[in-house]
């Protein structure tokens, strides 16, 4: 009897430490702030993200450069981006100003990897919006997102350090002390590494960043407007039945998608300088502000295939009402510009000009 009472002991004080544990890595040490907050070694944090990006470019490039994140695109389709009439007028800035307004599109859905894989790999999926002509002619919207509500790295340094970092696992469990681990960036990595969802549109893709919306920040999400509706039987072992699957979709009918904000509140733990934090619906939920409209089409030709490689997406062609904003951002604009220079000069190809259709 005293020795089941000494092992109910011992469970119950390990059970309290496993607890402690997960409640400690739960945590973080994000500030919530409405502003920016610039460390000082950010411009040399930057120039490292830049290097670190063109080698892993580098790294997988064959007789192609192909992006540095999101190497394989599944398709570039012709969308409508259409603004809700029952916006609150609060939230009626830049583009979401003038209800009932209706922009063409160019939509990217991609996996993650910068290497081009077979779909069925766990992996996360984005999808880059592209839209046409916003206030004046020429100029362009972009909003970029992807399949994980947050991200896996909580500030510039960290990120450098996971991407020079040869063995990603020890990045994150480094060291004999369980304390220094970085389990809750773990957990949201392998929340974005998931099986492929039936085709790409019926994922849901979120910004993990924030970005201004006039005077608010908020976050973006993307959803189906409509419950899923497998419409054909997959062939999983075709490493681009993502891309195929789609194509047979639009094929057959057009799609709709939500777009979404969720304001951030200053008095709730949403900070906007660390991704990796989630910022829950329970405090904010996600509002509706437009809808996506997918028309019937065939998008998988050589020239739109070629076409959709050679465009350049960045959150900072963006209106001044939706700039981005926080470290990952800001680190986004000048790694995006040199990716693009790259990848172009080496390609010996040019940015599409012409965008309109």
């Amino acid at each position: 009897m005293k020795i089941i009472k000494k092992l109910l002991s011992i469970v119950v004080i390990l059970l309290i430490l496993l607890v402690g544990f997960i409640f400690y890595h739960a945590q973080d040490n994000a500030i919530v702030t409405t502003e920016e907050i610039i460390p000082d070694d950010e411009a040399e944090q930057t120039q490292r993200a830049v290097d670190n990006f063109i080698d892993v470019i580098t790294f997988f490039q064959t007789d192609k450069a192909h992006r540095g994140a999101h190497a394989k695109g599944h398709a570039c389709v012709k969308a409508y981006f259409d603004i809700n009439d029952n916006i609150n007028p609060d939230l009626q800035q830049g583009i979401f100003k003038q209800a009932d307004t209706s922009y063409k599109t160019w939509i990217r859905f991609s996996n993650g990897t910068p290497k081009i894989a077979n779909d069925a790999e766990k992996d996360s999926r984005g999808i880059a919006i592209k839209l046409l002509n916003v206030v004046e002619q020429g100029q362009t919207q972009e909003f970029l997102l992807h399949n994980s509500p947050a991200f896996f790295s909580t500030n510039l340094d960290d990120y450098n350090d996971l991407v020079e970092s040869e063995d990603k696992l020890q990045y994150f469990l480094k060291g004999y002390n369980p304390f220094n681990w970085r389990l809750r960036e773990l957990s949201n990595v392998l929340n974005t590494l998931s099986p492929p969802p039936y085709s790409p549109i019926w994922e849901e893709y979120f910004s993990n960043t924030a970005y201004k919306l006039g005077p608010h920040n908020v976050k973006y999400k993307v959803q189906s407007c409509q419950p899923f509706n497998q419409i054909s039987e997959q062939d999983q072992t075709d490493p681009d039945f993502l891309q195929k699957t789609l194509a047979t979709e639009l094929e057959n009918g057009g799609a709709c998608l939500q777009f979404m904000v969720q304001l951030q509140d200053a008095n709730k733990h949403m900070p906007i300088e660390d991704p990796s934090v989630l910022w829950k619906e329970s405090d904010s939920p996600y509002i509706a502000i437009a809808t996506i409209t997918i028309p019937q089409q065939q998008f998988d030709t050589a020239e739109q295939q070629q076409f959709c490689e050679n465009l350049s997406f960045s959150p900072w062609n963006a209106l001044a009402e939706h700039k981005p904003i926080g470290a990952l951002n800001r680190v986004r604009k000048m790694v995006y510009q040199a990716s693009s220079l790259y990848r172009h000069q080496f390609n010996k190809t040019d940015v599409p000009q012409s965008l309109d259709w």
